[in-house]
């Protein structure tokens, strides 16, 4: 088996010459469902006992849209968060993780730091692409859903640019088309990342 990272192999499996890439069937593997990240939450093992709000475990579907890295990482420093309150601070060991536990872990300075090998990861893919225009794209995306014309007049791209960028980032999974016919980020957590990005960018520009 071959774990090939961000990158499609589609390319690779053309190159017949190479008996490596010339016989392999690639196998995309995509977020979690709903139910399954809900799962992996609740019952990582067979005897895990802590428990979640409904809320709760709904957030974290909206947060991640069921990125396994990420739903990992939060869930996590969720037990590491509950571990500390009921050992070393005497909380109640009985009570549900809940929605106040889930924004204090997400909004620690430590989280977006912690998370920086999917962030850092899926930013750099998008400046190193060959297609110019993705963090300009996400730039705009990180503040509102925007539709094709709207995303070509507000970073002055030309329109085959924008939708050649648009169709790498869907294919990446980093974006996706609403029923509105614009573009949002699929992954609201990479959003909130790409938001503080340009908030230091915008801040380092200010008198």
């Amino acid at each position: 088996m071959l774990l090939y990272g961000h990158r499609r192999m589609g390319k690779k499996t053309r190159d017949y010459w190479n008996p490596l890439f010339g016989s392999i069937k690639p196998r995309k593997v995509s977020f979690l469902t709903p139910p399954a990240t809900r799962r992996l939450l609740t019952q990582p093992c067979l005897d895990f006992p802590l428990d979640y709000t409904q809320d709760t475990l709904d957030e974290i579907v909206r947060l991640t849209a069921g990125q396994p890295y990420l739903v990992q990482l939060i869930g996590q420093n969720l037990v590491a968060q509950f571990n500390h309150q009921v050992f070393e601070a005497g909380q109640d060991p009985n009570r549900p993780i809940a929605m106040a536990d889930l924004q204090a872990v997400i909004q620690s300075p430590e989280f977006f730091q912690d998370g920086g090998a999917y962030f850092t990861g899926i930013w750099r893919q998008a400046e190193d692409s060959s297609l110019a225009g993705q963090p300009e794209i996400l730039f705009q995306l990180c503040q509102r859903d925007l539709s094709v014309s709207e995303l070509v007049e507000a970073t002055g791209l030309a329109h085959q640019q924008v939708e050649a960028a648009l169709a790498t980032l869907i294919s990446h999974d980093v974006i996706h088309a609403t029923a509105a016919g614009r573009y949002a980020f699929t992954v609201e957590l990479m959003r909130r990342w790409v938001q503080r990005r340009l908030r230091r960018i915008l801040g380092k520009k200010m008198p």
